[in-house]
Protein backbone atom coordinates (compact mmCIF):
# COMPACT_ATOMS: atom_id res chain seq x y z
CA UNK A 1 0.00 0.00 0.00
CA UNK A 2 2.52 2.85 1.20
CA UNK A 3 6.14 2.62 1.01
CA UNK A 4 8.17 2.99 4.01
CA UNK A 5 8.83 6.76 2.45
CA UNK A 6 5.29 7.44 2.42
CA UNK A 7 4.62 6.07 6.03
CA UNK A 8 7.58 8.14 7.23
CA UNK A 9 6.96 11.24 5.49
CA UNK A 10 3.28 11.08 7.02
CA UNK A 11 4.53 10.49 10.54
CA UNK A 12 6.49 13.60 10.10
CA UNK A 13 3.88 15.76 8.99
CA UNK A 14 1.57 14.21 11.93
CA UNK A 15 4.23 15.29 14.37
CA UNK A 16 4.61 18.65 12.89
CA UNK A 17 0.85 18.58 13.20
CA UNK A 18 0.49 17.52 16.25
CA UNK A 19 3.00 19.94 17.62
CA UNK A 20 0.76 22.65 15.96
CA UNK A 21 -1.98 21.91 17.59
CA UNK A 22 -0.01 21.65 20.70
CA UNK A 23 0.94 25.45 20.14
CA UNK A 24 -2.74 26.83 19.25
CA UNK A 25 -3.75 25.26 22.58
CA UNK A 26 -1.29 27.53 24.35
CA UNK A 27 -2.15 30.55 22.51
CA UNK A 28 -5.71 29.95 23.07
CA UNK A 29 -5.15 29.27 26.85
CA UNK A 30 -2.90 32.32 26.75
CA UNK A 31 -5.35 34.92 24.90
CA UNK A 32 -7.96 33.70 27.11
CA UNK A 33 -6.48 34.71 30.49
CA UNK A 34 -5.43 37.80 29.13
CA UNK A 35 -9.22 38.47 27.96
CA UNK A 36 -10.13 36.98 31.95
CA UNK A 37 -7.67 39.46 33.28
CA UNK A 38 -8.67 42.61 31.05
CA UNK A 39 -12.34 41.92 31.59
CA UNK A 40 -12.19 41.42 35.35
CA UNK A 41 -12.94 44.72 36.29
CA UNK A 42 -16.32 43.91 34.70
CA UNK A 43 -17.69 41.62 38.25
CA UNK A 44 -16.35 44.35 40.31
CA UNK A 45 -17.86 47.06 38.72
CA UNK A 46 -21.38 44.92 38.81
CA UNK A 47 -20.95 44.59 42.42
CA UNK A 48 -21.26 48.69 43.10
CA UNK A 49 -24.96 49.07 42.77
CA UNK A 50 -25.86 46.76 44.67
CA UNK A 51 -23.23 48.22 47.36
CA UNK A 52 -24.52 51.40 46.80
CA UNK A 53 -28.19 50.45 46.76
CA UNK A 54 -29.10 51.36 50.41
CA UNK A 55 -27.54 54.82 49.96
CA UNK A 56 -28.64 55.83 47.30
CA UNK A 57 -32.58 55.07 48.66
CA UNK A 58 -31.24 57.19 51.17
CA UNK A 59 -30.18 60.16 49.19
CA UNK A 60 -32.39 59.63 46.07
CA UNK A 61 -35.07 62.12 47.82
CA UNK A 62 -33.27 64.26 49.20
CA UNK A 63 -30.96 64.89 45.46
CA UNK A 64 -35.01 65.23 44.05
CA UNK A 65 -35.72 68.08 46.83
CA UNK A 66 -32.08 70.23 46.27
CA UNK A 67 -33.02 69.58 42.92
CA UNK A 68 -36.82 71.51 43.04
CA UNK A 69 -35.34 74.00 45.10
CA UNK A 70 -32.66 75.05 42.92
CA UNK A 71 -35.23 75.07 39.78
CA UNK A 72 -37.30 77.46 41.32
CA UNK A 73 -35.33 80.33 41.77
CA UNK A 74 -35.38 82.78 38.28
CA UNK A 75 -31.47 82.85 38.02
CA UNK A 76 -30.55 79.44 38.28
CA UNK A 77 -29.00 76.92 35.15
CA UNK A 78 -31.26 74.54 35.95
CA UNK A 79 -34.89 76.49 35.36
CA UNK A 80 -32.94 77.66 31.90
CA UNK A 81 -32.60 74.16 31.16
CA UNK A 82 -35.91 73.31 32.16
CA UNK A 83 -37.38 76.16 30.14
CA UNK A 84 -35.05 74.85 26.97
CA UNK A 85 -36.41 70.97 27.06
CA UNK A 86 -40.08 72.19 27.24
CA UNK A 87 -39.20 73.80 23.89
CA UNK A 88 -37.55 70.27 22.33
CA UNK A 89 -40.91 68.71 21.70
CA UNK A 90 -42.69 71.26 19.85
CA UNK A 91 -39.93 72.31 17.77
CA UNK A 92 -38.91 68.54 16.76
CA UNK A 93 -42.55 68.21 15.99
CA UNK A 94 -42.50 71.59 13.86
CA UNK A 95 -39.13 70.04 12.09
CA UNK A 96 -40.61 67.21 11.32
CA UNK A 97 -43.82 68.21 9.41
CA UNK A 98 -41.35 70.82 7.90
CA UNK A 99 -39.16 68.25 6.15
CA UNK A 100 -41.74 65.61 5.57
CA UNK A 101 -43.44 68.23 3.63
CA UNK A 102 -40.15 69.45 1.89
CA UNK A 103 -39.29 65.65 0.86
CA UNK A 104 -43.18 65.28 -0.56
CA UNK A 105 -42.93 65.66 -4.56
CA UNK A 106 -45.05 68.42 -5.85
CA UNK A 107 -47.57 67.38 -8.02
CA UNK A 108 -46.41 69.35 -11.23
CA UNK A 109 -43.18 67.65 -10.20
CA UNK A 110 -45.03 64.26 -10.55
CA UNK A 111 -46.84 65.08 -13.92
CA UNK A 112 -43.75 65.69 -15.93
Amino acid sequence: MFGRKELAKLALEKQALLAESGLHRLTIRMELQNLRSATAWVSEAARWPRKLSPLTILLAPLAGFLMTRVSRRPDSWLSGLVAAAKWIGPLYTMWKRFSAGANKPEDGAAAA
